[in-house]
């Protein structure tokens, strides 16, 4: 009899695979550890360094004590492909991200509320400012006064409707790359569902991050030529931070998104198009409940879905706490 050669597994099976292991191992990590000790046994050091470690310049601080509120705004220049209406000029793009997470149980259970926009003007088209569909999650963390906090959350991004013009259309799709992680919530009528697992681990001045995700999207209005009803995304942060002083940190963030069953319109979309990285060098500044921060941002390989030919980011973010006036418990 003649063998069959081995079947080829696809890669979006691959990256489903990989997702499925990262996922499994940050459950076993979170649950291979005792529960953490009562915050009044812990040491002043101990406490911060579990509670006021600087944030990755996109990612959370997985432990806070009060409400906080981040904004960020970014500023691009993007290189548009060579099949755009700009004509080979270079389009430029800004971003604003506003977020705002309650702890419903201290340092351990939090809710929150996301709401984006952006606007880009591109040559030969237009200027436009979009608004982006708003996002609620939970999140839960468990952390360690030896450094390592695991947890995970779920968000929803409500589907908005919206009537958006073919200039509009452009100018979003000029923009939306600035932030790949994020732009699902810039789809007309579409409710994405977003869980994930984040990890961090502290040793010394040194801060690992990781968060891993996927969007599930659905289209709950009439399908248009070509389109699918369910899109899932892949989605991989980690973050690699030094603590200089106790007032400044300085960090690298990268991130990947991975399209996993999303097509171009009229034909399937190539694995070197699936896949997005992005890198971002930052520095955060750790003031009294005022966190700055200033990082730029950069394509590593191919833009989302290919949309541009490459672009350079700058951005300012700053996270502001506002203390409860809860007592804390004795030490």
């Amino acid at each position: 009899m003649t063998s069959r050669p081995p079947a080829r597994v696809p890669a979006s099976a691959k990256r489903l695979a990989r997702a499925a292991a990262w996922l499994a191992l940050l459950s076993v990590a979170g649950a291979a550890e005792a529960a953490p000790p009562d915050p009044g046994a812990w040491s002043d050091e101990e406490d911060e360094a579990v509670f006021d470690v600087p944030a990755p310049p996109t990612l959370p601080g997985l432990t806070l004590r009060d409400p906080t509120f981040t904004f960020e705004y970014t500023a691009a220049v993007i290189e548009p492909d060579a099949a755009s209406r700009a004509g080979g000029k270079s389009a430029f793009a800004w971003y604003s991200h506003g977020e705002m997470e309650v702890p419903l149980a201290p340092r351990k259970w939090f809710v929150g509320a996301v709401h984006d926009s952006a606007a880009a003007s591109v040559p030969g088209v237009e200027r436009s400012i979009l608004l982006g569909s708003p996002e609620l999650y939970g999140r839960g963390v468990w952390s360690s006064v030896r450094g390592l906090a695991s947890g995970g959350g779920f968000g929803v991004v409500l589907p908005v409707p919206r009537d958006v013009s073919r200039d509009q259309a452009e100018v979003l799709r000029t923009a939306r790359v600035v932030r790949p992680w994020d732009e699902t919530r810039f789809r007309e009528l579409t409710l994405t569902f977003r869980p994930w697992f984040d990890m961090r681990h502290i040793t010394g001045p040194f801060i690992f991050q990781l968060r891993q995700g996927l969007d599930w999207s659905l289209v709950v209005r009439r399908l248009r030529s070509g389109e699918r009803r369910t899109d899932i995304t892949a989605r991989t942060a980690f973050y690699f931070g030094y603590r200089l002083a106790r007032p400044v940190g300085v960090g690298l963030e990268l991130w990947e998104v991975y399209q996993l069953t999303q097509d171009l319109p009229g034909g399937r979309l190539p694995d070197d198009r699936r896949a997005t990285f992005a890198i971002s060098p930052s520095v955060r500044f750790i003031l009294s409940n005022v966190q700055p921060a200033l990082s730029v941002l950069f394509p590593v390989t191919t833009p989302l879905r290919g949309d541009v030919a490459s672009y350079f980011a700058a951005r300012f973010s700053v996270g502001f706490t506002f203390p409860t006036g809860a007592p804390r418990a004795p030490r």
